[in-house]
């Protein structure tokens, strides 16, 4: 079976994407909520891949309630490194997904964690940071085949969660930002 092709998207989807974020964007004020756009990888979308898309994307709405949702995980795929897109979205942030490049516990794979929390402090983020692993031990196995898990990365999700507080707990006061 041959894998679906994704076209780069055209000038006019890109148009109808800027037109319909604009209005969800001012129906969202209304209602005193912002709009998250997920930074993904190109496996994933082929509409915003980097937090320079993103920050294109959210500007062309012309609505100042769309922020950026950096996900390491992605971000590992796509951007040079883990510090700039952090430092490019400035007060733009609304939401961060922590995660290793392998989905298992964090400070195990090869991420510099202690840059990208250095990162958001000089930036003053204060929003929500969240941890995101993935294990087949413990997914559903429709949701294991839609997500591609395949592997049995831990098995015991309160000492996976457990290690993740303490791990970003200590990351925020070494980068100054608790």
């Amino acid at each position: 079976m041959d894998a679906p092709r994704v076209a780069r998207p055209c000038d006019a989807g890109r148009r109808n994407v800027v037109a319909v974020l604009g209005r969800l964007a001012k129906q969202a004020r209304g209602r005193g909520m912002t709009l998250g756009l997920e930074i993904c990888n190109r496996y994933e979308t082929n509409v915003v891949n980097t937090a320079r898309q993103a920050l294109a994307l959210a500007d062309d709405t012309g609505e100042d309630n769309v922020l950026l949702h950096l996900d390491m995980y992605h971000m590992n795929i796509k951007e040079d490194d883990l510090v700039r897109p952090a430092r490019e979205v400035g007060d733009r942030p609304g939401y961060i997904h922590i995660g290793e490049n392998h989905r298992c516990y964090l400070g195990s794979g090869h991420l510099d964690f202690t840059a990208f929390f250095h990162a958001l402090a000089d930036i003053h983020y204060t929003g929500p940071i969240t941890f995101k692993s993935f294990s087949a031990a413990v997914i559903a196995a429709g949701l294991s085949s839609d997500l591609a898990i395949w592997r049995n990365l831990w098995s015991d999700g309160d000492d996976l969660a457990c290690h993740a507080r303490i791990f970003i707990a200590n990351h925020l006061t070494a980068a100054g930002a608790s």
